[in-house]
Formats: structure tokens, sequence, C-alpha cells
């Protein structure tokens, strides 16, 4: 299978991931609280919108810098949707301050919310994905 057309699936599982998202804060803005975090949710969105556009440009183009833009670019939005992993965490357990990572992500992978780790799950295998993409790529560059 060529570059671009792996690349193309996997821009297919990054759409999957982001309508997962979409819906994830969807359910959570139903349920909000005060302290819902929307600049951190527009960092992550902005982010993830605009790698997804550059992976879309490289899938296209076959570009090798376009692809390790995108997954610089996504990666960033990636550390802004851990900080959304936490924020959801302590709204839904807020006498859990200063949980750490393996607690919270393991909440999310529980799947006693089903949407939010399947959106974990899939964005993982996206961003994989795109890290092995990008490197199978450099090396028949």
């Amino acid at each position: 299978m060529s570059v671009t057309a792996l690349a193309t699936v996997d821009l297919v599982l990054l759409l999957l991931a982001a309508a997962l998202g979409l819906a994830s804060l969807r359910a959570w803005a139903r349920h909000r609280a005060s302290g819902f975090p929307v600049a951190k949710i527009s960092a992550h969105l902005t982010l993830q919108i605009i790698s997804v556009g550059i992976w879309a440009a490289f899938a296209i183009t076959g570009e090798l810098p376009i692809a390790w833009v995108a997954f610089a670019v996504i990666t960033v939005g990636q550390v802004f949707g851990d900080l959304l992993m936490f924020a959801s965490y302590r709204a839904r357990h807020p006498a859990a301050a200063g949980s750490n990572y393996r607690a919270v992500s393991g909440d999310v992978l529980s799947f006693r919310r089903p949407v939010p780790a399947l959106h974990a799950l899939t964005g993982a295998l996206a961003w994989f994905g795109m890290l092995g993409i990008c490197l199978l790529a450099t090396a028949g560059a």
C-alpha cells in the first residue's frame, strides 16, 4: 500500500476520532457545571482541525514536510486533549484532586463512558498511524 493510501486511511481514522470527540463534547456541555474549560476546548479543537486539514493536504500531495507539520500540530493538540481528560475527570470526581495520569486515563478507558473511550482509542490509533506513516515516508525519501 502506498504512503498516500495509508495517509488516506489514517485521515478516515482522524475524522472518526473528531466525530467521537464532538459527540463527547456535546454530552459534557449538557452536564457541565462551573469551570467548563472553554479555552482548553478551543485550543484542542482548533489544533486538531488544523492538523486534520494539513494531513489531508499531505494525503493529496504526498509532500513529506507537510506530513511532519501535521504530526507536530496534532501532537500539541493532543496535549490539550489530555488536559481536557483531566478536567473532565475532576468535574466528575471533585474529591479526587491531584489524580495521576494512570488513574485518569484508566477512568476513560474503563468504557463507563463509551464515547470518550472510543474517542481516546481512535485518536491514539490515528496519532500512532500518523507517526508510522511519517517515519515510513521519511525512510522511503
